[in-house]
């Protein structure tokens, strides 16, 4: 048996039709990245961003570590999905990356997410 299931293009698009809306500011990260070239990969991909909403709600989760956060797509997805009382700590050592996620953050009004900015190694010690 299989760990992991492959999506196909059909597959993921149902699973995106019949979720949630994706926030505007999340529209426009996605948008963004598409323009990077090769670092898009390095963005999670929608459906996984609407399946952590799921479980971030359903488990009522009202603490997030996050390490590596890109542009800040899975960050804010999670964040849009706490509590008003919630707190994210994003940690990322990639300062130009980090501004831009923080831009996209402040245009969401989002302010439970806490960047830290330097290698995680050293922020996990420090926390």
């Amino acid at each position: 048996m299989t760990k992991h299931i492959d999506l196909n293009h059909s597959l993921e698009k149902y699973i995106i039709d019949h979720s949630s809306k994706l926030h505007p500011v999340l529209k426009e990260i996605v948008n963004y990245n598409e323009s990077l070239g090769n670092q898009k990969k390095l963005q999670i991909s929608i459906s996984q961003g609407q399946f952590l909403q799921t479980i971030i709600k359903t488990s009522n989760i009202k603490k997030i570590l996050e390490i590596g956060s890109f542009t800040g797509f899975s960050t804010l997805s999670m964040a849009l999905a706490l509590p008003d009382d919630g707190l994210l700590i994003s940690l990322d050592k990639n300062s130009e990356f980090s501004k831009k996620a923080k831009s996209f953050y402040d245009k969401a009004n989002e302010n439970k997410i806490t960047q830290i900015i330097k290698p995680a190694l050293e922020s996990l010690k420090e926390l």
